[in-house]
């Protein structure tokens, strides 16, 4: 299992506006939430992973279990079944939306910081 948990500041994000905006979130809400930079918290108990995020009007926290699919609600109350995967200091979740949309975060992570990535499929084509 990796060694990663603690708090993590997020210094970037690719992509994440777009993948909302994909997700059928509007354009101008979309870039509002990309302009945050939260705090997350991730704790990791054997398979389970839960990532814990702070960022004054948007506080969540989501529960994920390695290499089994499970029910998540993600960004603005959004439903997809979600499974993720690690590999040395990254996290990858693949999830799949209420209308078959499908979308990947990467989460990286370097000491206390970390960069998250989001791609749709069509961005990806």
């Amino acid at each position: 299992m990796i060694q990663i948990g603690g708090k993590f500041r997020l210094i970037g994000n690719e992509n994440f506006w777009q993948h909302l905006v994909a997700l059928g979130i509007p354009e101008d809400r979309a870039k509002e939430v990309d302009a945050l930079r939260p705090v997350l918290d991730i704790i990791i108990n054997g398979k389970e992973v839960t990532f814990s995020t702070r960022s004054g009007e948007m506080n969540s926290s989501s529960t994920l279990i390695f290499d089994e699919e499970i029910n998540e609600t993600i960004a603005l109350d959004i439903p997809v079944k979600s499974t993720a995967t690690t590999k040395e200091n990254q996290i990858k979740i693949f999830s799949v939306g209420p209308n078959g949309e499908i979308g990947i975060r990467v989460f990286e992570f370097y000491d206390t910081e970390m960069i998250m990535g989001d791609y749709s499929k069509s961005m990806l084509t």
